[in-house]
């Protein structure tokens, strides 16, 4: 970073009892982090505080007294739970005041709009605390503001912007992107990167990074999924190039621990669609035998695979003659192998997969009493099988299953080591 370069620590409040409630979803702060992110300003905290005066005070004080910048949406309409300007004013200690070009804004808006007379409550919206800066809000009736703390000794800074969307978003790209980007000396970048992985869980992957997990930039966290895990890299510096290469140096360091475990870069993607992928590009073709899964496996590869690759998933029937004889064997890595061979000549495919489980009725992913479940693979030229300590019919195991089976075949395509 510069000399010319402010690290700032932000925290983000949104406010709305409709929030707690799960009235709505607050798509506000998510959207708010990713743009702060593109001009290098570090998010540490984020809260969510209902429509009380006093719990939003003690909210704004313990942030104020730990964050550069606060940026607070919601609370700024007319009604008497709007209660942000006075939650701002009592934490920064700046009284409220009456503005009176935003009264006359107010009631010039209003009469163009057709009302002959202004409810008074909406001149709540043109009082703002003592000495703020004004943000003017060009889609909607309340300003914003920003508010300069007095109480704590930091200099710190209380943005004020309305819970609307619209309203949030163009206030925030034509104002406050601006303001923090002069603020922190327009220099600064935070990049992410988020490495997917299958067939590892989260405490085995974060023993296996080790003292990866230990960097101060670019850092390093673990998401777990259902059924599997991401490793999300984040790298900040002065400009994109840097941070990319920052990225590009950590990446190198994770792959060279986890690399076969990785499947993709791209956030959201699925086992599923690198699968589909991986069958297109080989004109391959699978043939799937489930009894744990209930034809889940084949469902997920399917949609995965899409209307133009969706033939290439075929699904055995377990009733036929040619598998019924082996399905009737207790089941074991010996017979997960011969299914898989079985399904991939008889069904004329390129790979065959089979998913059998001990199919006991009280199996489940975290059952005391256990369960196994084996999953055979056979490519033209390997055939491989995976056994699981884990059985059932349950959401988690079949997540598991599902995505331990289309790794096997994954690794298989791809001719890697199981």
């Amino acid at each position: 970073m510069t000399s010319d370069t402010k690290e700032v620590s932000a925290e983000l409040v949104t406010s709305g009892t409709e929030i707690l409630l799960g009235d709505i979803v607050d798509t506000n702060a998510a959207w708010i982090a990713q743009e702060l992110r593109e001009i290098g300003v570090n998010i540490y905290y984020k809260t969510s505080v209902g429509d009380n005066e006093p719990r939003l005070r003690g909210v704004l004080e313990m942030a104020l007294a730990r964050s550069d910048v606060v940026l607070v949406t919601g609370g700024l309409g007319p009604t008497a739970d709007d209660i942000t300007r006075d939650a701002i004013a009592n934490a920064t200690g700046c009284p409220l005041e009456r503005h009176p070009d935003i009264e006359e804004k107010l009631r010039e808006r209003f009469a163009r709009w057709g009302y002959q007379r202004m409810s008074e409550n909406n001149l709540r919206q043109a009082q703002i605390p003592e000495k703020a800066t004004i943000l003017e809000n060009p889609v909607g009736t309340a300003p914003g503001f920003i508010a300069y703390d007095r109480r704590h000794g930091r200099n710190g800074k209380v943005i004020a912007m309305p819970g609307v969307p619209r309203e949030m978003k163009r206030m925030m790209a034509d104002l406050v992107l601006p303001y923090l980007k002069d603020f922190t000396g327009g220099v600064g970048v935070i990049r992410r990167r988020i490495l997917r992985t299958v067939g590892i869980g989260e405490s085995s992957l974060d023993a296996e990074l080790g003292a990866l997990m230990d960097s101060r930039n670019p850092t390093m966290g673990l998401a777990a999924h259902l059924g599997q895990a991401d490793v999300r890299i984040a790298a900040r510096a002065s400009s994109a190039e840097e941070a990319e290469r920052l990225l590009d140096g950590m990446e190198k360091q994770v792959r060279a621990v986890i690399g076969d475990c990785i499947y993709s870069t791209t956030p959201e993607e699925t086992v599923e669609a690198v699968l589909a992928r991986l069958l297109a590009k080989a004109d391959a073709s699978v043939a799937l035998l489930e009894t744990v899964t209930g034809g889940a496996i084949a469902e997920r590869m399917i949609s995965g695979a899409g209307p133009e690759n969706a033939q290439r998933i075929l699904e055995g029937n377990p009733g036929q003659d040619t598998f019924e004889q082996l399905l009737r064997q207790p089941p074991t890595s010996e017979v997960a192998g011969d299914l898989a061979l079985m399904l991939r000549d008889e069904c004329k495919a390129s790979h065959g997969l089979a998913v059998i489980t001990s199919g006991r009725p009280d199996e489940t992913f975290h059952s005391s009493q256990g369960g196994e479940t084996w999953i055979g693979c056979a490519g033209p030229e390997r055939t491989e099988v995976a056994r699981f300590p884990f059985g059932g019919a349950d959401r988690l195991t079949n997540a598991w299953v599902g995505n331990r089976a289309m790794d096997l075949l994954r690794r298989i395509l791809l001719d890697l080591d199981v």
